[in-house]
């Protein structure tokens, strides 16, 4: 069975968010532990994270591209089109929800460092969770 490329492009950005966040992530945390962090190693590796995962997006694009058949129509239907509204509903909820806990709790007992780093995990976490959305439903069927 051939994958769609909505649901490729959602296995490459989960894997893309998984592995360059969750490297960037865990190298500022050592880099904290030890003490050793500043603002140019901070933003060089969040620039780090940012261009690899264009990167991994745009190498998908270029491979989706070249296997399509010539006049192939790409536009979505119907089912690829509820399956981005219902993973967007519910990143939504987890983006605002984290968004809450990050702006209206977090100020009171926080550094400016940890609530940038903690507005960049929820956003990656919200992107996460809209793509497993996108996978499930494309793997166990959309039911409307």
């Amino acid at each position: 069975m051939k994958m769609s490329e909505r649901e490729q492009f959602s296995w490459v950005w989960l894997g893309a968010l998984t592995l360059f966040y969750g490297g960037y992530f865990v190298v500022i945390t050592v880099l904290e532990a030890a003490g050793e962090v500043g603002l140019f190693t901070r933003l060089g590796l969040l620039t780090a994270a940012a261009a690899a995962s264009g990167l991994a997006l745009g190498i998908n694009a270029l491979v989706a591209r070249s296997r399509r058949e010539p006049g192939e129509e790409t536009r979505p239907d119907e089912r690829d089109r509820a399956i981005r509204s219902h993973a967007r509903s519910v990143a939504y909820g987890v983006l605002l929800a984290g968004m809450i806990l990050v702006g209206c709790v977090m100020p009171f007992g926080a550094t400016e460092w940890e609530i940038v780093q903690a507005t960049i995990l929820v956003i990656v976490i919200a992107e996460i969770v809209s793509c497993r959305v996108v996978v499930a439903s494309y793997r166990r069927g959309w039911r409307v």
